[in-house]
């Protein structure tokens, strides 16, 4: 016979156990995804150690500013049709078909607008330090390569495929660090030869990405559906624009005041800012398709503020252990970044700020 005072002991337990089954589902799904990020943080840095050790800090300073500039202007791509198709893999998948047709058509259409912004902002920031061939291959690289194999990415966390997600993500950033391997063991190491290895790298994940993990689906153009959601898109594509600028305007400025040796130097810092943030993304990645679902989530005030902070704190306590680290040892990344690493403490608070942002 149950004693009655066990019955109090237990109620939490059973409510513990509870909880964690009702919530088993969505901690297998962060696993998952989380073990692309572990994945993708393992070969950045293996890619970052590689390419800034080899290229000379004022070169790796312009391929870092370009490549932020090729991010921000690979938003153009299809008018942020790209928002249109993620919405429709979470919430109807049986259309990605149609929507991937209007995301091809939108980007064919979208394409001299691209060159025109991206000539702009040559004009602006990079002439006079930045060669227009290397410039525009990496933006090439960026924009017509890298952001349709993030469709691909998006698309399977849209559909909760999260652990094809997660291996997409993880083979893409082996090609790169595989690239910059190479790149080391060329004949001549400049930024010129470089763009060229990062086009092939960038276009082997793209291979790879449709050809193994894009859905089947039958491509049907619908332009009712496109015309409806074009308003949406275009204003999406220009916040994403102008949060990407805002987010990479210091290093256009510190190239074009500074010069590339200054740019150099922050970009190492800001790199390893941007490492230290990849797990914590996977976590607002979720969030994000969990309040498409249950827009009710963020109504109450102490859940918001969890959530805020909890994402400052192990932000920014991923670069202090950093910059302990390389405190200690500053050549643990080699020669290049040890001349940055006495520099990362005063960039703290930085990933906590850009990641609630």
């Amino acid at each position: 016979m149950t004693e009655t005072s066990d019955i109090p002991q237990r109620r939490p337990l059973a409510r513990i156990g509870a909880f964690v089954a009702e919530r088993r589902g969505l901690v297998r799904d962060y696993l998952s995804a989380i073990s692309g990020a572990g994945g993708r943080l393992v070969f950045s840095l293996a890619y970052f150690i590689a390419l800034a050790n080899t290229l000379s800090i004022a070169e790796f300073g312009m391929f870092a500013t370009a490549s932020a500039a090729g991010v921000m202007l690979s938003r153009i791509l299809a008018f942020g049709f790209i928002s249109a198709l993620y919405r429709t893999a979470t919430i109807r998948p049986n259309l990605i078909g149609t929507f991937t047709a209007g995301f091809l058509l939108l980007g064919v259409i979208s394409l001299p607008l691209l060159a025109a912004a991206s000539y702009g902002v040559y004009l602006i920031f990079f002439a006079g330090t930045v060669p227009l061939s290397v410039f525009a291959a990496i933006v090439f690289a960026e924009a017509l390569l890298w952001r349709p194999v993030e469709v691909a990415l998006i698309v399977n966390n849209g559909l909760g495929k999260f652990g094809r997600a997660a291996l997409l993500t993880i083979l893409a950033t082996a090609l790169r660090a595989v690239g910059a391997v190479l790149f080391m063991l060329a004949a001549q190491r400049t930024i010129g030869v470089w763009s060229w290895y990062y086009i092939g790298a960038n276009a082997a994940s793209l291979l790879i990405a449709f050809a193994f993990f894009y859905p089947r689906q039958r491509l049907r153009l619908r332009l009712e559906l496109y015309l409806r959601r074009l308003a949406d898109s275009i204003y999406v594509a220009g916040a994403e624009v102008l949060f990407y600028l805002q987010m990479e305007f210091d290093k256009l400025l510190v190239l074009a005041i500074g010069g590339p040796h200054l740019a150099g130097i922050y970009a190492i810092i800001m790199r390893l800012v941007d490492l230290t943030a990849i797990p914590i993304r996977t976590f607002s990645m979720m969030l994000v398709q969990r309040m498409m679902r249950a827009p009710e989530l963020l109504s109450r005030l102490a859940v918001k503020s969890g959530i805020e902070g909890g994402v400052f704190l192990v932000s920014t306590l991923a670069l202090a252990a950093l910059g302990i680290v390389l405190h200690f040892f500053p050549n643990a990344l080699g020669k290049n970044v040890a001349e940055a690493a006495p520099l990362v403490a005063l960039a703290i608070c930085v990933p906590g700020l850009r990641n609630l942002v």
